[in-house]
Parts: structure tokens; C-alpha cells; sequence
């Protein structure tokens, strides 16, 4: 399959964070900041290596780390796995416990940090809500 050219704002966000433009980079960046999405590595690897089947995981991960770095991607974790967000804003988010949807939650804009945290540099937070998504849900009503 033959990749399509990166949108010029894809290429221009990325300029701006001073990075090279590689076809391995435009690649995760048009999957990953083309639209909202979250994604964990393996499955960036999975849907670009056919792609570019010289993509190697490795390069999977740097990329993404350098993107969040760049401010271009959040990493979360659910379930003690590495998950990229290509929302930056302030959100929680809602996992489906049994499909595994992820979806973005606005929250409050109280800024509030527990006291035992008062002494603490924070970079970052991140609440999480799980439970069932409606299409769950409504699977294990009885009928």
C-alpha cells in the first residue's frame, strides 16, 4: 500500500516541535493526530507495519515517546498498559471493561490537588472511569 502524503498541518505541528521528517514519523504522526484517538503501541506497530514493513517496534515506541515529549500526544495508563491520546486538553476517560472503549470525559476545571500530594511536583494527571460502555450495557440486560 502506498502512503499517502502527510496534511500540512500535520507536517507544519511537527516542524514546530523541531522534528525530522522521516516517512516513519509522518506515518505515526497522520495515524495519531490525523483524527481523536488512543492507541497503545502494539497497535500502531500492527496497523503501519503493513504499511511500511520495515517499521520496526522499536521505532514504534520512540516515535510515540518523542511525540508525547513534544507535547504532540499524552500517555495514559489503564490496566498497567501505555495507551497515547491524541487529545492533550485537560479529560479523564472511560474504559469499557468488557469491549475495551476507550472515550474522553470533560471534567471539572477545579483545579484540586489531594493534601498528601501538596509536597509533590505534578506533571500530570490522569483519572480513570471504568465500568460498561451503553452497547455493554445493554448486552447483559436480561431479556
Amino acid at each position: 500500500m502506498k502512503q499517502q502524503p502527510a496534511s500540512p498541518s500535520i507536517e507544519s505541528r511537527l516542524r514546530q516541535c523541531g522534528m525530522r521528517m522521516t516517512p516513519q514519523r509522518l506515518a505515526v504522526a497522520e495515524l495519531m493526530l490525523g483524527a481523536p484517538t488512543h492507541m497503545m503501541p502494539q497497535e500502531v506497530y500492527e496497523i503501519l507495519h503493513q504499511q511500511l514493513p520495515s517499521l520496526s517496534p522499536n521505532t514504534i515506541y520512540m516515535t510515540l515517546d518523542h511525540f508525547e515529549q513534544a507535547g504532540l500526544l499524552k500517555k495514559i495508563f489503564i490496566d498497567g498498559k501505555a495507551v497515547f491520546d491524541s487529545c492533550t486538553d485537560r479529560h479523564d476517560h472511560a474504559v469499557c471493561r468488557n469491549c475495551g472503549t476507550i472515550r474522553d470525559v470533560p471534567c471539572g476545571s477545579i483545579e484540586h490537588t489531594p493534601l498528601t500530594l501538596k509536597r509533590w511536583h505534578i506533571h500530570a494527571e490522569s483519572r480513570v472511569w471504568s465500568g460498561l460502555c451503553p452497547a455493554c450495557s445493554e448486552m447483559e440486560k436480561p431479556s
